[in-house]
């Protein structure tokens, strides 16, 4: 179990290679779907155009959905721990599509779903839930059979098309959730006739960007009017000060941006705790002596405590218990003695439960940038873009602006350019993991073939990223 944490701290863990797809996937025969390959990121060809004959011309070519990355947002349970995460596309996809026809529609649930098994997401899902959203049109599609059951909820957005066969679309949603899967409900829940679909749904999803808190609240208090004890999702959470509203609300689940918004800080986050750590990464990067990091630990009861507990803990697997801050220090060496230290800073400290969500963010987006500069960028550097991933969201924790954060640390100036500026040879790796954050499909493919990556390499370490943050947090 040590060596699986050491290897996790160093980021050794071997990275599931890309694998082909099976292009035989069930629905290939159709010829809307025959051309689903111009446009999935698993196809060598993008130029096809498709064209919907449905809604009087209204086409949409292989620049609107292209070789897509699947991107994820996280969603939160009621202690601002991570229990999932959302799938989807670029967000501009998804509204141009969503107004688009019954045809593409479900040529963009394909494309998501076959990225979503591309990136073997069953290895995501031992505490976590995948949310995926789904048309009532692709209930039936043959690729949901290939979803794992455990742990996948399916999304069922455009709600009002449940509506036009309603006995079907029951059907349909009774036989998926008998074969294991469970059931959301997002979009226009108030719609007549969504009673007995309410009460098969397990989590009932509420966008709440764009209402105000009496709006939130009726509609809120309208459902359970319908249905008792559903868990309910706050969705489209863009600030800090949108979610303490929402989490004084019944809600079970948030998910949107807040976790990693920038607000307009007054007072930050700089107490002893996290000044003295900020000094040990300071003298580790000056190549101190050991004997001088031992004695700042000894200054630091509660410090020297934390690594002594992580060593001697039951799963490290170490046979002999380690008593000394030297030993220790030997045992984890420089290396994984700053990584331990970088992260401690998020948990240390006078902080919010929300900096443990926070931490999981900056794991994945260090982890995803040094994975896909597995091949460009010998080990030191790759090292050094892990930290530069890790770092690039502490000015969030501490509420202060890089500028200031990175006057209390020293880095190699590489990371420091792509922290400040934006530039240099470790910013279209680390602006590649923020991308697929973002769901910004134009900068994800523009720094995906800067940095010489197809998509689905990117989909795989994508995924990579999400279990080794998942492993490490546990």
């Amino acid at each position: 179990m040590f060596n699986r944490i050491i290897k996790l701290l160093k980021g050794k863990t071997a990275s599931s290679a890309p694998t082909e797809p099976d292009v035989s996937a069930t629905g290939a025969e159709s010829p809307e779907f025959s051309q689903l390959n111009a446009i999935a990121p698993v196809s060598a060809n993008g130029a096809n155009t498709l064209a919907s004959a449905e809604n009087g011309g209204d086409f949409i070519s292989a620049n609107t959905i292209p070789p897509s990355v699947v991107c994820r947002e996280a969603v939160l349970n009621q202690t601002q721990k991570v229990a999932g995460y959302f799938f989807t596309l670029s967000r501009n996809i998804n509204e141009r599509v969503r107004a688009s026809s019954a045809i593409v529609q479900r040529l963009y649930d394909e494309v998501l779903l076959r990225n979503i098994l591309n990136m073997d997401i069953q290895r995501l899902l031992g505490h976590r839930l995948a949310f995926i959203p789904v048309l009532p049109s692709s209930l039936e599609h043959p690729l949901l059979q290939q979803l794992p059951r455990q742990g996948t909820v399916l999304v069922v957005n455009s709600l009002e098309q449940l509506l036009n066969d309603s006995e079907v679309m029951l059907a349909r949603l009774t036989a998926l959730k008998n074969a294991g899967f469970r059931i959301g409900l997002q979009g226009s829940i108030d719609l007549p006739g969504m009673q007995a679909f309410m009460e098969l749904a397990e989590f009932i999803f509420i966008d709440i960007g764009s209402s105000d808190l009496p709006t939130i609240t009726t509609r809120i208090a309208n459902i359970n009017k319908q249905v008792f004890d559903k868990p309910l999702v706050a969705t489209n959470i863009r600030t800090l000060d949108e979610f303490h509203v929402c989490a004084r609300l019944p809600f079970v689940y948030f998910q949107g941006q807040f976790v990693t918004s920038r607000e307009a800080w007054t007072t930050p986050r700089m107490d002893a705790g996290r000044i003295k750590i900020l000094d040990l990464l300071n003298r580790i990067r000056q190549d101190a002596e050991n004997a001088e990091l031992v004695q700042l630990f000894k200054q630091d009861p509660a410090l020297s405590f934390k690594i002594l507990r992580y060593l001697n803990s039951a799963g490290s697997g170490l046979t002999t218990k380690v008593n000394s801050i030297d030993q220790a220090l030997l045992i984890l060496g420089r290396q994984n003695l700053y990584r331990w230290l970088t992260l401690l800073l998020f948990t240390s400290g006078a902080g919010d439960e929300l900096d443990w969500a926070l931490m999981e963010n900056a794991l994945v987006r260090a982890r995803l940038a040094e994975l896909c500069a597995s091949d460009s960028l010998p080990a030191n550097e790759r090292d050094e873009l892990f930290v530069t991933g890790i770092f690039s969201l502490l000015d969030i924790l501490l509420h202060m602006t890089m500028q200031r954060v990175l006057q209390q640390i020293s880095l190699p100036a590489l990371a420091e350019e792509a922290l400040l500026h934006q530039t240099g040879k470790y910013a279209p790796y680390l602006q590649l993991a923020i991308a697929c954050e973002a769901f910004d499909h134009e900068r994800i493919t523009a720094l995906s073939a800067q940095i010489g990556l197809d998509m689905a390499q990117v989909n795989v370490y994508h995924a990579d990223a999400l279990i080794w943050a998942e492993q490490l947090n546990e």
